[in-house]
């Protein structure tokens, strides 16, 4: 599931237009819920050749990768007689400045519209209900933290022969205080 798609629709849709629908993902399995309500799938998923990794890594050894995805999404639309002026309406709420303010926030943004139309749906041998289809692009991010973890300590151990007066050995151990590590040094200092 595409956490920023949900919560995009759900966003413009119910808590900056007070619509009141709800949003479900295809595929559940459940019990059909009272109309109206919006549906969301999605068909394909393109990955991009390489991944992007972040060069900062925190305190506990933490870095964000991340990478792009597109997904062209099938989004349905069911009221009981008027699917499309929903599906028209969400179509152009996606474009609003808040809508898109929340894109930037989410890490998504809608791209080409590919398909708005109504098409009813077959509900038994002899019974269609209305229905609305919103087709488009939908890029987003997808990130994971990676452990890349500290070298903390070093330990050097070992001797040195084959020189011309003495034979050398050296015995040390080499530890960086990370704050994280040693809550008691604070960070900057040693």
């Amino acid at each position: 599931m595409i956490d920023q798609l949900w919560a995009l629709t759900d966003y413009t849709l119910n808590t900056l237009y007070n619509k009141n629908v709800p949003v479900i993902w295809g595929y559940q399995n459940a019990a059909r819920i009272k109309k109206p309500y919006v549906m969301l799938n999605y068909t394909t998923d393109d990955l991009p050749d390489h991944e992007i990794m972040d060069k900062f890594v925190d305190l506990n050894g933490m870095r964000v990768i991340s990478s792009w995805r597109k997904a062209v999404v099938d989004m349905q639309f069911y009221d009981a007689h008027n699917s499309i002026s929903l599906a028209s309406f969400m179509a152009s709420a996606f474009a609003t400045d808040k809508s898109l303010d929340k894109q930037m926030e989410l890490n998504c943004s809608i791209g080409t519209r590919l398909f708005l139309q109504r098409v009813p749906a077959l509900i038994n041998e002899s019974q269609y209900e209305d229905r609305a289809i919103y087709q488009f692009d939908f890029y987003y991010t997808e990130m994971m933290k990676e452990d890349v973890g500290f070298i903390a300590t070093v330990i050097v151990d070992g001797t040195y022969e084959g020189s011309l007066t003495d034979n050398l050995t050296c015995n040390e151990v080499i530890s960086f205080p990370y704050p994280a590590q040693n809550p008691a040094v604070p960070p900057g200092e040693s």
